[in-house]
């Protein structure tokens, strides 16, 4: 094999785009060397957040995602991008000048459209400076087909589905831009959480969703990277521990400013288990050794990169009951959409994998008791079958990802 070097690059716009690469990573064939761009700007980090939590700045983005606006705003924001390229074109050329052998082929890989745009818009120059082929590949990372999406420079980009595939060639028809060439592939889940857990595992899991049974009833609560929903969260868990004292939650938040008052408040909980870092990615290991550690039975999450857990089996490490706060964003609401287009979120206890909750703590928390309390939710664990493996569906899409990259040529021998 040649000497290929693979950069992943992600920016700090939430934990979901770190998820990936992570789990593209734990999945890359023997024998590639691999690297992490990580840039240090986080511009991208506080517009993420203010858009997450501000309300009025929450309209406004959703607004600049359809119609004439979202092209409008596609159009100026890359361009943007494009030329703002100085300090990730000097953390670049360190990178690679510091590996010791000197790499013949690169592939980026990027989980975020702007670094994608910004290195899309240098890698002519870059590829001069090396005297090196450099492949750019885009994951998409939410089943969104939002045209921002679309990075005209990428060599090759990967979609969750065939329908934002579909769109987003439509959109570059259009608008007559060069035709990438695209793929669709199962969203990347991280090879951990599609272990299968041991028959006694599994029963403790059954057990868990049993309320005949007086086992702790475990379940994962991830703050997202922008901290939306720390009160909603706050008044659920005293909630759900008031119903019964079964009810352990394993909360896994990053150290900030913003999340200081509520680490606070939930640190001296007997029934909290608290995880916490500073660093984005040592939240997302920490919240894959919570998986790894324990049974979990079902996890409260935003229907972000976290829906796509569906794909996973019930009997899986990482399959536990995904119960999804109300959506925020157009790429939510795309998220779910492609669950319920898969039969994930319907009335079929054969193939449902998780439930939408309704607005508020209260109603939230009154719902989540009731599935377990009557014994629902023991039903959907013992009924659940798994869906037939797709080109859209299934637990292995990090090895097809990279069956996709062969396949496009992008790694040669």
């Amino acid at each position: 094999m040649s000497n290929t070097l693979v950069v992943f690059t992600y920016a700090p716009a939430g934990l979901g785009h770190v998820r990936v690469a992570n789990a593209l990573m734990g999945g890359i064939p023997a024998g590639l060397d691999y690297a992490i761009l990580a840039p240090s700007d986080r511009s991208t980090e506080s517009m993420h957040r203010f858009s997450s939590l501000n309300v009025p700045a929450r309209h406004v983005m959703e607004f600049f995602q359809r119609g004439f606006a979202e092209a409008l705003f596609t159009k100026v924001y890359t361009e943007h991008l494009k030329h703002h390229t100085g300090k990730l074109s000097t953390q670049f050329i360190e990178l690679i000048q510091s590996r010791e052998v000197k790499p013949d082929k690169i592939v980026v890989v990027a989980t975020h459209f702007g670094l994608a745009y910004q290195l899309g818009a240098i890698k002519s120059q870059l590829e001069k400076t090396f005297q090196t082929q450099i492949y750019l590949v885009v994951q998409v990372t939410d089943d969104s087909p939002q045209i921002i999406w679309y990075v005209d420079s990428a060599d090759l980009i990967i979609c969750p589905s065939h329908k934002t595939k579909a769109s987003l060639q439509a959109f570059a028809a259009k608008n007559h831009l060069r035709q990438i060439p695209m793929e669709v592939g199962p969203y990347p889940i991280d090879l951990d959480f599609s272990k299968r857990l041991t028959l006694d595992q599994l029963t403790a899991r059954s057990d868990q969703y049993n309320p005949t049974k007086e086992s702790p009833i475990n379940m994962v609560i991830p703050v997202s990277g922008a901290a939306v929903g720390m009160e909603f969260f706050l008044h659920l868990m005293r909630r759900l521990h008031d119903a019964s004292p079964r009810f352990v939650f394993y909360v896994v938040c990053r150290k900030a400013p913003f999340t200081a008052n509520f680490l606070r408040l939930i640190k001296r909980k007997d029934y909290v288990r608290l995880f916490t870092s500073s660093s984005y990615k040592e939240v997302v290991e920490a919240y894959k050794r919570v998986y790894l550690e324990n049974v979990i039975s079902a996890e409260v999450t935003k229907p972000s990169e976290q829906a796509f857990k569906a794909l996973l089996r019930a009997d899986s490490v990482g399959g536990s009951f995904l119960l999804f706060a109300e959506p925020v964003g157009r790429q939510e609401y795309d998220n779910i959409n492609f669950l319920e287009r898969h039969g994930l979120l319907s009335d079929d206890l054969n193939s449902r994998r998780g439930y939408i909750l309704p607005y508020g703590s209260k109603e939230s928390a009154d719902l989540i008791w009731d599935l377990y309390s009557s014994g629902k939710m023991l039903n959907t664990f013992d009924k659940y079958s798994p869906q037939p493996p797709s080109d859209e569906l299934g637990d292995d899409g990090v090895s097809k990802f990279w069956k996709l990259i062969w396949k496009a040529c992008v790694i040669l021998n």
